[in-house]
């Protein structure tokens, strides 16, 4: 089995089919000249589907995104390659391969999650398709606690704003330690996690956030 080739497979499947859509809030308006010639109500605020060939599609109808509900058996399909791979590769192979698939699935996990619960402040709303999006986020979560459930891991899926950005902008991911914790740390360190839970963060603010899609989606630089 060549690993390589297995992760590539497996990111894909992460995000073919996807629904997502860009929040015009976050572009500043001082960077809003550099969208001229962009019909901006139909590309921001706008829910589209990434296909399960890859191609961007803008959703008209139920049509359009009803291949989200492909997304359970092609998440499940996942999950039964992890376990082909941990059988067939080396130690150090798998454990690869494992850091780097959490990595893409946290964020999925996160992302989905928080297009859910904004799509109806930032796209017009239409309950069919918002349940759509919750179906989606549904699909993820349950991927998230398989995998957890199958590996014995747990994924730290609130990710703080820096993480975000490493997610994208760094080539090199950290160290699989500090994204997902074992049975054994997870009992050794529970007084501090019950402490940790009572704690609110704050994922995201909104000007790393205009900056990240500035720089990382449409390769416009401050």
């Amino acid at each position: 089995m060549d690993s390589g080739k297995t992760l590539k497979h497996l990111i894909e499947q992460l995000y073919r089919p996807l629904l997502f859509f860009f929040p015009k809030s976050i572009i500043p308006d001082s960077e809003k000249s550099k969208f001229e010639g962009i019909n901006s109500d139909d590309f921001f605020n706008t829910p589209v589907l990434i296909s399960t060939n890859g191609t961007i599609d803008k959703i008209n109808s139920i049509k359009n995104y009803g291949s989200v509900l492909e997304k359970a058996s092609i998440l499940n399909y996942n999950l039964l390659k992890l376990l082909d791979a941990k059988e067939d590769l080396g130690a150090l192979q798998f454990q690869t391969l494992l850091e780097n698939y959490i990595l893409h699935l946290r964020f999925y996990v996160f992302i989905t999650k928080w297009m859910n619960e904004h799509f109806n402040y930032h796209c017009e709303i239409n309950k069919s398709l918002k349940s759509y999006f919750q179906l989606q986020q549904d699909y993820f979560n349950h991927h998230k606690l398989a995998v957890e459930t199958k590996f014995k891991l747990k994924t730290i899926t609130d990710l703080s704003s820096k993480e975000v950005l490493t997610y994208f902008e760094n080539d090199t991911p950290p160290l699989l330690k500090n994204i997902i914790k074992t049975d054994k740390f997870l009992k050794k360190n529970n007084s501090i996690k019950i402490a940790n839970d009572k704690k609110k963060t704050v994922l995201i603010t909104d000007q790393e956030s205009r900056n990240f899609l500035l720089d990382n989606v449409f390769n416009l630089h401050n």
